[in-house]
């Protein structure tokens, strides 16, 4: 009735085979608009993209040299309308404070160039001089040279013995990349890592003898964190009137103490009168649109950038509520174009009147206030002339940095004329720039 049916099976070398290997299955990634991760650049990185390539691969070895007279700010006068380098003692100064930029085609001279011009760093380093009130932002057009005005200020607070604080790049304590904790002491947020970095770069980028002359008006006390006596040596104590800010800058101790050194280092600074301090934020504009950084508090909201340890200080020396005692101390802003542009700064410059109903974004009144608060004056800084653009194709020339087909068919007025219109009428950059991609 019921019938037994049976199905033979059969194996094949296909069946038998093992399976193949493919990409492993797993979930997929969400991305986040168009935003890559930016690779590490690191000495020995094989990948880099042209900028770091260039400002990196030591292209100044082949440049043509070109006799030069020295950037002195007791001879403006003699320098104006002259390309000068630096001294040594200013580069390494300026080095360390980080004023060269990439951007800034360095590459095609043996050493950073600065052109001395009176609308600009003659003009400057009067006001930083006699000025009552030394505070200035310095703004114009993207490329017009704020950060090489910067450089020649500080070039000048070098050669005139002050001390030196620069903060070259706001970004590096604000984009959340720095370990960091609340103290509980301070009432504020403390970035121990970024600080080692500014701590050593206030050490290096001033005259040791300088920083050795300044004697401590307080006394104090931090871990040892020194592995050739911790063991034994438990406590490093400065005492006041004996130590000196050298040995402030120089001591080794935990990362958990770094806050209280620095608001140490500020304290001394202000409390001092025999030297003049020079208090320098290059890229300023990139505090004034950012109100919040992206460092997140314990509930996951970001942190006011006034919460920040580094950031209050700089706002108070702006503001005032910091205030060196030397009457020759100054405070030197410098925006930059590759920032955002909100209207904190025209409201705190007292060329717009502020708007209550505007969001934090388009105007943070808290700052703005800062900057009335401490009577920040605008310094704009002025196009090139036709003049000042003659003496750099001049010099460029010199330089070699021109095509030969250039040099045999045009004449040096000719090549002025080019040039001042290819710049838009006497920007800096855009001159180099037309020159430089000339060769591409």
């Amino acid at each position: 009735m019921f019938r037994l049916q049976s199905r033979q099976l059969t194996t094949s070398a296909i069946a038998r085979a093992a399976p193949a290997r493919g990409k492993a299955q797993g979930f997929a990634k969400k991305t986040s608009g168009n935003k890559t991760t930016a690779r590490r650049i690191t000495p020995d990185t094989l990948y880099k993209n042209w900028q770091d390539t260039v400002h990196t691969a030591r292209l100044n070895r082949y440049a043509v040299p070109v006799e030069i007279p020295t950037f002195k700010s007791s001879e403006l006068q003699s320098l104006l309308n002259k390309v000068t380098f630096y001294s040594s003692q200013q580069y390494r100064s300026l080095y360390h404070l980080g004023a060269f930029k990439k951007s800034q085609f360095n590459e095609l001279f043996p050493k950073p160039i600065s052109f001395v011009r009176e609308e600009s760093t003659q003009k400057l380093i009067g006001l930083l001089q006699n000025s009552s009130n030394k505070r200035f932002v310095l703004t114009g057009e993207p490329g017009v040279g704020k950060s090489v005005l910067l450089s020649q200020a500080q070039a000048y607070a070098a050669e005139s013995g002050q001390i030196i604080l620069n903060f070259s790049q706001p970004y590096l304590f604000l984009n959340g990349r720095n370990d960091f904790f609340y103290d509980a002491n301070l009432k504020q947020y403390v970035q121990p890592m970024y600080l080692k970095s500014l701590l050593r770069k206030i050490l290096k980028s001033n005259d040791e003898n300088l920083l050795r002359s300044i004697t401590l008006k307080s006394d104090y006390k931090f871990s040892n964190a020194d592995p050739k006596d911790a063991a034994v040596k438990k406590f490093i104590t400065f005492t006041k009137d004996k130590n000196n800010l050298f040995d402030l800058l120089t001591v080794k101790t935990h990362a958990r103490n770094r806050g209280t050194l620095f608001q140490g280092l500020l304290n001394e600074l202000v409390q001092q009168s025999q030297v003049p301090v020079f208090f320098s934020v290059d890229n300023f504009s990139r505090m004034l649109t950012e109100s919040f950084s992206a460092y997140k508090d314990v509930h996951g909201k970001n942190i006011p950038l006034l919460d920040l340890q580094v950031g209050k200080a700089i706002m108070e020396v702006i503001g005032g509520d910091i205030k060196f005692t030397n009457d020759q101390s100054s405070v030197v802003l410098a925006i930059s174009g590759v920032d955002k542009t909100n209207r904190t700064l025209p409201v705190g410059l007292n060329k717009l009147p502020a708007d209550p109903y505007l969001k934090r974004k388009h105007l943070d009144p808290d700052f703005a206030a800062i900057l009335q608060k401490g009577k920040v004056q605008e310094f704009e800084v002025p196009k090139l002339s036709k003049e000042e653009v003659k003496q750099l194709v001049e010099f460029y020339l010199k330089s070699e940095l021109f095509l030969n087909k250039d040099i045999q068919s045009k004449s040096v007025e000719k090549l002025v004329d080019e040039k001042y219109f290819l710049s838009g009428n006497g920007n800096s950059r855009e001159l180099l720039k037309s020159i430089v991609l000339m060769h591409l």
